[in-house]
């Protein structure tokens, strides 16, 4: 399948579950806090739900269920921890979900050197040096 696809199904997995947790959360909440901080918390889950998942596992949950996973296209990893953060902050950037109309990558991952690739291509460049 189309690795954009994939992200496009990623996408929508990742913001189903979210989209629940945030029903979840206001339901449970709406009496105890305002509107405004409301927007202000789901807006740090949203961030959390993200970061977490890609710093720890370089995966979300959509990744996890579309077999795909984050890489850093540097050579040095030290810096992921950095480019895991610049991805998910661009990610509240209106202009990251249409810079797919415009290219094959989102400027998430074109500003952060990051790539969601199949876990397929992995396992390929894993025998491949091996040989």
């Amino acid at each position: 399948m189309n690795i954009n696809i994939l992200r496009l199904i990623n996408f929508l997995i990742d913001n189903t579950i979210f989209t629940i947790f945030a029903f979840i959360f206001l339901y449970f909440f709406k009496d105890k806090i305002n509107r405004e901080d409301a927007v202000i918390i789901l807006f740090v889950f949203y961030f959390l739900y993200y970061f977490i998942q890609e710093l720890t596992w370089k995966r979300t949950v959509g990744k996890y269920i579309t077999k795909t996973k984050v890489i850093s296209k540097l050579t040095n990893e030290k810096y992921f921890i950095l480019q895991i953060f610049i991805r998910t902050i661009i990610r509240f950037i209106i202009i990251d979900t249409l810079s797919y109309l415009f290219t094959n990558k989102g400027l998430h991952d074109f500003l952060s050197k990051t790539e969601t690739i199949k876990l397929k291509e992995i396992m390929n460049k894993v025998e491949v040096k091996n040989q």
